[in-house]
């Protein structure tokens, strides 16, 4: 996919001025050294370095007109690294600075929302964001925040409104149909069937859990009993307590493995609803003009 390039620098004065009032080289070859270190950290898997190069570089540029991209590639740099908190911040400053109306914007805001699963807020960015692919005449990026929208809106138990924002795309709106017509585990049955040990976790699919949950009852069972024939109260008194550990563990087992049939089926219907690559925010190539990207 082209890149989606974002119109929140200001192309430098250079560009808007004569030549005479370029930016000494000096302090270009400065810019370069420093994004080159935050762009290293970034490829060695330090994001939390990365983003504090990109933060001071933001802090000790003259030219604010910089600075909502820069903090735009550290918040960016935090999302890799899941720190969440400062990422917001750094979107903060971001849209202080004027970054407000731009794709990255959105979709950083997207990616927040998600990382700490408010799957209500995410919809309301991924719209945001489809909006803006619009309006830059971008097709995949459109189809990426729909299939998002639709992916959170069943994330949030809204089937409705996963549908309205895939209804143009006959793949993905069968997705959500082919989820919708399924059907969740009960965890009362679970736990039910539990009493039998092993059959919870068959009635959800946990096959190897089952086997295992039958041999520990057989065995400590059998252990039990047999105990009790020979007299042997002590060792008795040991395997009846391992018997009820395993054989509450086969009940509330049973439940467990409803709840993981159930997050599973709508995390795996969620995740084919998503386009593969997402996105990223990087930086456009070239200093002084430093530019932020999403790109696939």
């Amino acid at each position: 996919m082209r890149p989606t390039f974002l119109p929140l620098l200001a192309l430098l004065p250079l560009l808007a001025e004569p030549a005479a009032a370029a930016e000494p080289p000096a302090a270009n070859d400065r810019l370069a050294a420093a994004l080159g270190l935050a762009d290293d950290f970034l490829a060695s898997g330090d994001p939390a370095a990365a983003a504090l190069e990109y933060r001071r570089l933001a802090a000790d540029l003259d030219d604010a007109a910089l600075r909502p991209g820069l903090h735009l590639l550290a918040a960016e740099a935090y999302r890799r690294g899941g720190d969440w908190s400062r990422m917001e911040r750094m979107l903060d400053k971001a849209e202080d600075g004027g970054a407000g109306a731009d794709p990255a914007t959105a979709f950083l805001r997207l990616r927040l929302a998600e990382g700490r699963s408010e799957w209500i807020s995410a919809m309301l960015y991924a719209e945001t964001l489809e909006t803006a692919a619009d309006r830059a005449g971008d097709a995949t990026l459109r189809r990426f925040a729909a299939g998002a929208r639709a992916a959170d809106a069943l994330l949030a138990g809204r089937a409705d409104e996963a549908r309205a924002a895939v209804r143009g795309d006959a793949d993905k709106l069968r997705l959500v149909e082919d989820y919708a017509a399924g059907s969740d585990k009960s965890p009362t049955v679970g736990g039910l069937l539990g009493i039998v040990p092993g059959l919870g976790y068959a009635y959800s699919g946990e096959w190897s859990n089952m086997v295992r949950s039958m041999v520990l009852n057989g065995l400590f069972g059998w252990a039990m009993f047999e105990c009790a024939d020979r007299e042997e109260w002590g060792l008795f008194a040991v395997t009846t307590f391992f018997e009820l550990t395993w054989y509450t563990g086969s009940i509330y087992g049973g439940i467990d493995a409803a709840h993981r049939y159930n997050r599973e089926r709508l995390e795996n219907a969620a995740a084919a609803l998503r386009d593969r690559p997402v996105p990223s925010v990087g930086r456009a190539p070239g200093v002084p003009l430093l530019g932020v990207r999403l790109e696939f």
